[in-house]
């Protein structure tokens, strides 16, 4: 099981009724457990414990169900037992129904919360499922410390100070914590004189924290006072260093504090925050101050190895290229440094910092390898005291407060870090305090804000780099705010631009920023931007005015470092000026040179798909099923039909199978009424057929749009009314991504497709062993685009446009007969549906067979052989279809 199932299946658990009896074998199946081993369980058979109503799994869990209100003595139990030293279990827990309590063995962290929230906490169970909490190498144990105790700290505050929860009041808080954040890291790293804030809160606040506002209140204002300039502050305010830079420069009230509240910061003043690693941090600490993103602290952030699949190849590759081609050449690793010391980068969407910070580190990591070459080439000795790498050249924008402050914050660690580094190596670094500059992050909407007021054009000797992963929010996420700043950016532009993603935007305002100067793009997107008619409609306005991609990831999952590990199928696109520089592909781990990258990502020329209302190619038509658009009244249930056709056997002739795409994929049966308008008043005459039919008018009438009230003047019909003749073949408009092949159906004439099927009525068998085909699945995936991850099937846009050659009858036989191939092999495995026939992982060898010989016969027709991979399978598809375009535009010219 994935994290995600585990966490749906913790909510389920949840949600029921508390039965002690079932509650450890229910956990240990959320875990994955298979059914097997829960019965196991269940009988003693490998359940280690001899505790009453307890059960120890062998290194996943050991779990305990109490009297009520003896939670903490039943973990303490199990914790004893010399059984938890023998079998290792991963997590402790036990729990009254009520509450619940849990503990890593290995850590000691603890959880005590409500039973009913179990699934808000479902990360910190996955140990007991085999996995690891924190996957990330990047990602340590103070991270996470540091944000659970700023977050009790954050809600105790605001439950001291009701009147701080306003958004104003709220942007104060905010910036009290970047400030106490600051305290706390320039105490333990050497900024600060030795436990200086510490002391400072521990033995003057009081001992409830009744001192607190005014002490803390007292140090920040002498942060932002010269010596000398301190005479109305308390005597001990003169050891707290001057800081400056902006951190302190705004008088700020702090709120009071309580008992609770003092406690807590006292807590995060006792952790090690030296250990800091700013790469994630911001985000970290962005989460403390949105309740939203409290169910799993540290789980929101943008893992190092995906910021890097974009600032390699921007920029980070090419320096890398140019410092091994430097050599040992003096002159040339000077032209490198002053290169690097030219860099600019700017997030146009920078949330708390990740991309900003990891570019930072990586070019001081770059710069110290050259410095260090040159101290080699000068016997040991370096030229250059103080790194070229400033803050000032990091740009950013970012609509929310607290995180352009964290993000502030972030980059003034990452920095402090570097030059510490930086000191080690060479002995020399810049002094902490004051601050000299931070970066140049800005609040404001990105999309209505001249970016160039951000981050000025670079001068001749500068590059900006613009990088980022900006909000993806589909058509039906955005907002009116949303749909707002679409309409600034492309409502004067002639184009059909509402359903764009919202990240569109970005690009748009990159492709713009970035004409004709010293400067490239490359942003984060999802797949839709490169797929089905956005590919046809973005690209031309992000590209326009002489801009190419330079280099792309094709779709992959975007993965956070996570125990969710929410994915989204994401990708990366880089943007430049012409240029005849090198051109690349990713394709997963596979990286390839381009000549060219079209809108669909694909090393080949420019052109556009675009949906068409009959086949190009000359194909059967097809269209979509029928809308019932009846509020349920005239479906049924197979009970409801069999209860219907008992009372009245002669409504037979008026009920037909109904499939939807779950009916397809998944063998689901459900029935409808279907009466051709010529037969209505026979139909009517039956009770429960009328009855239905009056529903369904009440139900139309009740509607709030007029598409449906007016369909209560014919409430025995769908909206649409097609059926079949002989036969019918249906696609679902959706499918699993999974899937090795789309799904398609051939149902007789019994059967009414719902408009969540395309459907061709009447159509020669050979069509099914199109569409069956590995060839047309890469066509539908690149050209119809995707719903999440999954395949989206479109009449106009895959169908019509489908290239196929001229077949001659002989070919269309066979095709006929490998269709039927395909449909008896099914049958073969009655009553195993197509949901179960084409999980990957369980596919039957002969249905793999027939299709492979599918694919075989089919891919013959076009080349005389198998095509070799997808990308020769959509090369030869779209050279049949720009021929085919073509060849019409000559004979209209003509």
């Amino acid at each position: 099981m994935n994290p995600t199932e585990i966490a749906d299946a913790l909510e389920e658990i949840a949600a029921r009724p508390f039965d002690g009896g079932e509650f450890p074998f229910a956990f240990a199946a959320a875990m994955g457990s298979p059914q097997a081993t829960v019965s196991k369980l269940r009988s003693g058979t490998i359940n280690k414990s001899k505790v009453p109503c307890a059960v120890l799994m062998n290194r996943k869990f050991y779990a305990i169900v109490t009297d009520p209100g003896a939670v903490d003595q039943g973990l303490s139990m199990i914790r004893s037992d010399k059984k938890t030293t023998t079998h290792k279990p991963a997590i402790l827990l036990a729990t009254d129904g009520v509450d619940l309590s849990a503990e890593h063995v290995a850590s000691g962290d603890s959880l005590h919360i409500k039973f009913a929230d179990l699934h808000h906490h479902f990360g910190f169970f996955l140990p007991a499922a085999g996995m690891s909490r924190y996957k990330a190498a990047e990602e340590n144990e103070v991270d996470v410390k540091a944000a659970g105790r700023l977050a009790k700290l954050y809600d105790a505050l605001l439950k001291k100070n009701p009147d701080w929860k306003t958004p104003e009041r709220r942007h104060d808080l905010n910036q009290l914590m970047t400030r106490l954040i600051f305290c706390m890291f320039a105490e333990d790293v050497g900024i600060f004189e030795n436990n200086l804030f510490s002391r400072l809160i521990f033995t003057h606040a009081g001992d409830k924290g009744e001192e607190a506002q005014a002490c803390i209140a007292s140090a920040f204002a002498a942060m932002n006072l010269p010596n000398g300039r301190r005479q109305d502050l308390p005597a001990w305010a003169d050891a707290f260093p001057y800081v400056n830079g902006g951190l302190f420069a705004d008088a700020l009230d702090v709120p009071k504090f309580d008992r609770g509240a003092y406690r807590y910061l006292q807590d995060a003043c006792q952790l090690d925050w030296q250990e800091i690693n700013p790469d994630i941090f911001g985000s970290m600490i962005q989460s403390v101050a949105d309740p939203d993103k409290r169910s799993e602290l540290g789980m929101h952030y943008t893992s190092v190895p995906n910021i890097l699949k974009v600032l390699g190849p921007l920029f980070l590759d090419d320096l890398d290229e140019q410092i091994e081609k430097a050599g040992d050449s003096r002159k040339a690793l000077a032209r490198v440094l002053k290169r690097i010391e030219g860099i600019r980068v700017f997030d146009p969407a920078c949330g708390s910092g990740n991309f900003l910070v990891v570019a930072y580190r990586e070019l001081r990591a770059r710069e110290i390898r050259v410095l260090e070459r040159l101290a080699q080439l000068d016997g040991g000795a370096s030229a250059q005291m103080f790194s070229g790498v400033r803050l000032a050249n990091f740009y950013g924008i970012e609509i929310t407060d607290f995180a352009a402050e964290t993000a502030k914050l972030a980059l003034f660690i990452a920095e402090y870090q570097a030059n510490a580094r930086f000191g080690e190596m060479f002995g020399n670094t810049a002094p902490a305090l004051p601050l000299r500059d931070g970066g140049n992050i800005v609040c404001e909407n990105s999309l209505r804000l001249d970016w160039n007021r951000v981050c000025p054009p670079p001068s001749d000797d500068e590059e900006v780099f613009i990088a980022g992963n900006p909000p993806f929010l589909g058509k039906a996420q955005q907002e009116a705010s949303h749909k707002a700043d679409k309409d600034l950016l492309f409502g004067d532009l002639g184009v059909n631009y509402k359903a764009f993603d919202y990240v569109v935007g970005w690009f748009y305002k990159a492709g713009q920023y970035i004409k004709d100067r010293p400067a490239q793009a490359a942003l984060v997107a999802t797949n839709s931007i490169a797929q089905g008619d956005a590919a046809s409609t973005i690209w031309p306005l992000i590209l326009g005015g002489g801009r190419e991609i330079g280099f792309a990831h094709r779709t992959f999952k975007w993965r956070n470092n996570a125990s969710a590990n929410a994915a989204v199928m994401c990708v990366i696109v880089g943007i430049r000026n012409r240029s005849n520089a090198p051109k690349t592909l990713f394709d997963g781990d596979l990286k390839t040179p381009a000549s060219h990258i079209n809108s669909y990502l694909l090393n080949m020329s420019d052109m556009v798909v675009r949906r068409l209302n009959t086949s190009l190619f000359g194909l059967p038509e097809m269209q979509f099923g029928n809308m019932p658009y009846d509020a349920g009244k005239l479906l049924m249930k197979p009970s409801e039909r069999d209860q219907l056709l008992d009372h009245h056997p002669e409504a037979a002739e008026f009920v037909r199978r109904f499939m939807g795409s779950q009916e397809v994929v998944k063998g689901i049966e459900r029935y409808c009424l279907w009466i051709d308008d010529e037969k209505l008043e026979e139909a009517t005459k039956i009770v429960g057929v009328r009855k239905m039919i009056e529903a369904t008018r009440a139900a139309r009438l009740d509607m709030k749009d007029k598409a449906g009230r007016d369909l209560a003047e014919r409430p025995h019909q769908f909206r649409e009314h097609y059926a079949p003749r002989s036969s019918a073949i249906l696609v679902p408009g959706v499918t699993s991504e999974r899937r090795p092949y789309l799904p398609v159906e051939r149902v007789g004439a019994d059967v009414i497709a719902s408009n969540l099927n395309f459907a061709l009525y009447d159509a020669p068998e050979w069509c099914l062993a199109l569409i069956a085909s590995r060839l047309h699945l890469v066509w539908i995936g690149t050209v119809c685009g995707k719903l999440k991850s999954d395949f989206r099937y479109s009449n106009t846009l895959g169908w019509n446009t489908f290239p196929v050659p001229r077949f001659t009858d002989d070919q269309l036989e066979a095709l006929n007969a490998s269709a039927r191939s395909i449909l008896k092999t099914r049958y073969m495995h009655h009553p195993k549906t197509i949901a179960q026939l084409y999980d990957p992982d369980d596919m039957p060898d002969d249905l793999r067979e027939v299709h492979r010989q599918n694919d075989e016969l089919l891919e013959t027709m076009y080349i005389g052989r198998p095509f070799r991979n997808d990308t020769e399978r959509l090369e030869r598809l779209f050279k049949l279809y720009a021929a085919r375009i073509e060849k019409l535009k000559k004979e209209e010219a003509a």
